[in-house]
């Protein structure tokens, strides 16, 4: 969470580092290794999504139980497509859909004793949507770069919706349903031009600081976590966010 506030407060500070570069900057003639300013740019991308942990939570049983939950779960392949528009040099619109194949996760139970099981479920599918702002940073003046890459910041509302998989033995709506969770991207990318200035090879780095649904959660987990314990039980979550990072690279056609 402290990353994302850092993050967006640089992104905030960053129109008045660009006016002090300006003098000659941007308004010159620009190199013809530099990625163009354009008005459109569309890049479909492949990439990985990390695997996180939830953070501890803990359950209570009717029987009077109380049992320690760490979950860890899985990454997944990814693929995605994003589109930018200019609205006024350096400052793009920029809205972005993605998806995450399944993957296990794993859950650590301890009891009071300290005492440990492990087990084993199939995760969700995730998609991914985003709407914000993005913002060029200034190329260095004087550039002697070797390589001539153009960086960029994103900062984007989203929702990151995840569907459950069905799980043999749990008919029930709250076991295989979705949730929709509110989630703040910060984003990095650079690109680099590929032998025309119309196309360029794409690289990002972005996480999505997401703000759970609890209840749902908690509706899912009880279901879940009542047949595996053999009791009712009752969820408690100490996190109410997590960190999902996405590594991705592209190609970028800019128009």
């Amino acid at each position: 969470m402290q990353f994302g506030v850092l993050a967006l407060a640089g992104l905030l500070a960053l129109p008045a580092a660009a006016a002090a570069q300006n003098d000659g900057g941007f308004a010159s003639p620009p190199r013809a290794e530099l990625v163009p300013y354009t008005r459109f740019a569309v890049t479909p991308w492949v990439g990985f999504r990390v695997p996180y942990g939830s953070g501890e939570y803990f359950v209570l049983t009717e029987g009077g139980d109380q049992l320690q939950l760490d979950e860890d779960r899985g990454g997944g392949a990814a693929v995605g497509l994003d589109a930018s528009f200019a609205v006024a040099r350096p400052l793009n619109i920029v809205a972005s859909v993605s998806y995450s194949a399944a993957d296990e996760d794993q859950l650590t139970v301890t009891d009071l004793e300290g005492n440990q099981e492990f087990f084993e479920t199939n995760g969700p599918e995730i998609w991914f949507l985003k709407a914000g702002v993005q913002y060029r940073l200034p190329d260095p003046l004087p550039d002697n770069r070797r390589f001539h890459p153009a960086a960029y910041v994103t900062v984007a509302p989203a929702l990151v919706w995840a569907d459950f998989p069905e799980i043999e033995g749990f008919d029930n709506d709250d076991v295989t349903g979705s949730a929709r969770n509110f989630a703040l991207n910060i984003a990095f990318d650079a690109a680099t031009n590929i032998g025309t200035r119309g196309l360029a090879l794409s690289f990002g780095v972005e996480d999505y600081i997401t703000f759970w649904d609890k209840d749902r959660i908690a509706a899912r987990d009880e279901v879940l976590l009542g047949g595996l314990f053999q009791d009712n039980v009752t969820v408690e979550y100490d996190a109410a966010a997590a960190n999902i990072l996405m590594l991705r690279a592209g190609l970028s056609w800019r128009f």
